[in-house]
C-alpha cells in the first residue's frame, strides 16, 4: 500500500477449490467476499460431433507462424476486452508463450478471415493427454453469428480424427459473451469449480489500464 499513489483503491485476491470449504470459511471469516468463479469443462465425444457452416464470408484459413502471429494477437486481445480486469497484451510475452512451447502445433490453431480481417479464432492444443481449447474468441463486429459455435465444433472434429474424444476448457462463469452458454450447448459437462475471494485493504479509484 505504500508503494502504490494514495488514491488508488488496494485489494488482495485469493482462489480455492470451491470444494474446499475450510479454506472458504478461513477466508470470509477474515472478511474475504466471493468475486468469481471459474469452471473446467469437458467433452467426452462419443461420435464424431455435427458441425455447422460458417457464417457467409467467413473461410478458415491455415495458421501460419512468423506471419500471421501479430494479427492474431491483436485479434485475441480485441476479443478479451470485455472480459474481468483484461490487462492489454505484450506481444512478445505472448509470442513466447504461446507459440514457443515446445508442443506448439500450428494446424491445431484455427483462424477464421472476413476477407483480410480475422473474424475469429481456435487456438488449441494437447494438455495432460487430452484436447484442450485454450483460446477461443470473436472479435466484437462477427458476434451474434454462430461463429464461435462453428470454430468450436471445427475444433472438436479435428481433435476426434487426431483420436482424442476428451476435450477440456477453463472459463470465467460469469464469461460476458456468452461462452458458458456456448459451452454447455455443444456438450460441455463442468468438472472442478474455483472461487475467487476479494478483500479490500483501502477503498480509492480503480487504476486505469491504457489499451
Amino acid at each position: 500500500m505504500e508503494l502504490t499513489e494514495p488514491d488508488l483503491r488496494v485489494y488482495v485476491i485469493n482462489g480455492m477449490s470451491a470444494a474446499d470449504k475450510s479454506a472458504r470459511e478461513i477466508h470470509a471469516s477474515e472478511g474475504y467476499k466471493l468475486i468469481r468463479h471459474h469452471w473446467m469443462m469437458e467433452a467426452n465425444l462419443t461420435e464424431a460431433p455435427g458441425v455447422i457452416p460458417f457464417p457467409a464470408g467467413i473461410e478458415l484459413r491455415p495458421f501460419v507462424k512468423d506471419v500471421q502471429d501479430y494479427l492474431v494477437f491483436q485479434a485475441e486481445d480485441e476479443s478479451f476486452r470485455d472480459h474481468w480486469e483484461h490487462v492489454p497484451g505484450n506481444f512478445n510475452n505472448w509470442k513466447l508463450r504461446k507459440l514457443e512451447r515446445e508442443e506448439f502445433d500450428p494446424a491445431l490453431w484455427h483462424i477464421a478471415w472476413d476477407e483480410d480481417q480475422i473474424a475469429g479464432y481456435a487456438q488449441t492444443r494437447y494438455r495432460n493427454g487430452i484436447g484442450w481449447i485454450g483460446n477461443l474468441g470473436v472479435r466484437r463486429p462477427w458476434r451474434k453469428r454462430g461463429l464461435g459455435e462453428a470454430l468450436l465444433l471445427h475444433a472438436f472434429n479435428e481433435f476426434y480424427k487426431r483420436g482424442t474424444q476428451t476435450i477440456g476448457l477453463g472459463v470465467d462463469a460469469s464469461n460476458p459473451t456468452g461462452a458458458t452458454r456456448l459451452y454447455q450447448k455443444v456438450g460441455m459437462q463442468i468438472t472442478t469449480e474455483d472461487v475467487l475471494y476479494e478483500k479490500e485493504l483501502r477503498p480509492g479509484r480503480e487504476l486505469e489500464i491504457q489499451e
